[in-house]
C-alpha cells in the first residue's frame, strides 16, 4: 500500500464511529457483483483480499477502500454495429431510418452487446484519521469526491470538505522559492515547479531537475510569473507535488522511509499492512498539519499531536 495522489477532506469535529462501527456500516454497502446488464456498480471492498474486514486500523488510521466496476463498451463499437444496421435497412426497404428508430436500434444493440463486454474494477483506497478529523483519498478530486459520495451514504452524516484557503497558496510557494529559509519546518525542495503568468494566455513553463534557485527561474518571477506547483520534500521521508489548489502528487517514499519499508517482512499480511499504514499515515498527518496551518488559520485539534 502506497497512497501516490491525495485529496484531503476535513471536519470541524470528530468522527462519531469507531473502527467496528464503521466496518459494519462498510459492510452494510459492498460492491455486489455485476450483472449482465449493469453499466456499472460500486461500494466498499476489503484492504485486503485474504482478509473480510473493510476497515483495518493502526495509530488512529483507519483504512478502506472502495471500488467501481464498470463494463467496456466503447462508442465507436456500438457506432460501428449501428451503421451497418441502418445500411441493411436501407438495402432492403429502400428508406433511410429516422431519429427515433435510430435511437431504439441503437438501445438494442447495447442491451445485446452488453453481456459480451469485458468489466474493469477500480479500487481506491482512502484513509481516515481519527486523531485529525480528515480523510485522505487516494485520487484526483473528481474520484475522490465518489468516494466520499458513497463514505456520506454507508455512514448517513459526513460533515467533510476540502481544506479552504485563508492565504493564497500560489502567493506562500511563490515566497518559498525566493527564500527558502521560509519554508514550514521539515520541509525543503525539490527540484521542479511550474510557474504561470498572470495574463490572459495564462502562459505557463515548467522546470524538472533543476536547482530551483537558479537565475532563470527567479528572473520569471521577477517578471510577475508566480509558482502554481512546487515538488517539496518532507523530513526525508518522501516528495510530493503541490498545487495551487493544495492538491498533493506524485507522492514517493525516499530512502529513509524506503528502508523502513523494505525492511518489513512478515508472513502476516495483515500485520505488514498495518505497520505500512502507520509508516506512511502518521508522517503524512505530521505534513497536513505544517502545510495546513500555512494556508488557513484553523488550529490542530487542541491536545492532539502526530
Amino acid at each position: 500500500m502506497w497512497f501516490r495522489t491525495l485529496s484531503v477532506y476535513i471536519s470541524n469535529k470528530p468522527f462519531p464511529w469507531s473502527s467496528a462501527e464503521l466496518n459494519e456500516l462498510l459492510t452494510s454497502v459492498p460492491c455486489p457483483p455485476i450483472s449482465q446488464q449493469a453499466l456499472s456498480v460500486d461500494g466498499f471492498v476489503t484492504p485486503l483480499r485474504e482478509d473480510d474486514r473493510m476497515v483495518l486500523e493502526s495509530d488512529h488510521l483507519l483504512l478502506g477502500a472502495w471500488q467501481e466496476t464498470s463494463r467496456l463498451l466503447p462508442a465507436a463499437v456500438i457506432k460501428e454495429e449501428l451503421d451497418e444496421r441502418v445500411q441493411l435497412i436501407e438495402d432492403r426497404d429502400g428508406r433511410k431510418p429516422g431519429r427515433k428508430e435510430r435511437a431504439d436500434l441503437k438501445d438494442q444493440i447495447t442491451f445485446e452487446l452488453m453481456p459480451k463486454a469485458f468489466t474493469r474494477s477500480r479500487r481506491i483506497p482512502f484513509m481516515i484519521d481519527m486523531l485529525r478529523h480528515r480523510i485522505l483519498v487516494d485520487a484526483p478530486a473528481n474520484r475522490a469526491e465518489q468516494v466520499i459520495a458513497a463514505l456520506r451514504k454507508a455512514v448517513g452524516d459526513l460533515p467533510v470538505k476540502p481544506p479552504g484557503a485563508d492565504h493564497a497558496p500560489s502567493a506562500a510557494m511563490t515566497a518559498w522559492l525566493r527564500a527558502p529559509d521560509t519554508l514550514p519546518g521539515g520541509i525543503t525542495l525539490g527540484d521542479r515547479c511550474e510557474l504561470k503568468a498572470d495574463n490572459e494566455a495564462g502562459t505557463s513553463v515548467r522546470y524538472t531537475a533543476i536547482d530551483l534557485g537558479n537565475a532563470e527561474i527567479m528572473s520569471q518571477l521577477d517578471n510577475g510569473m508566480a509558482v502554481v506547483k512546487l515538488n517539496l520534500c518532507w523530513d526525508d521521508a518522501f516528495e510530493f507535488d503541490l498545487s495551487d489548489k493544495l492538491e498533493i502528487k506524485r507522492l514517493r517514499a525516499l530512502d529513509l522511509l524506503n528502508e523502513k519499508m523494505d525492511s518489513l517482512d512478515s508472513e502476516d499480511a495483515v500485520s505488514e499492512l498495518l505497520a505500512r499504514i502507520s509508516l506512511q499515515g502518521s508522517p503524512l498527518r505530521m505534513l497536513l498539519d505544517r502545510l495546513l496551518a500555512c494556508f488557513t488559520d484553523e488550529d490542530v485539534p487542541a491536545g492532539e499531536t502526530g
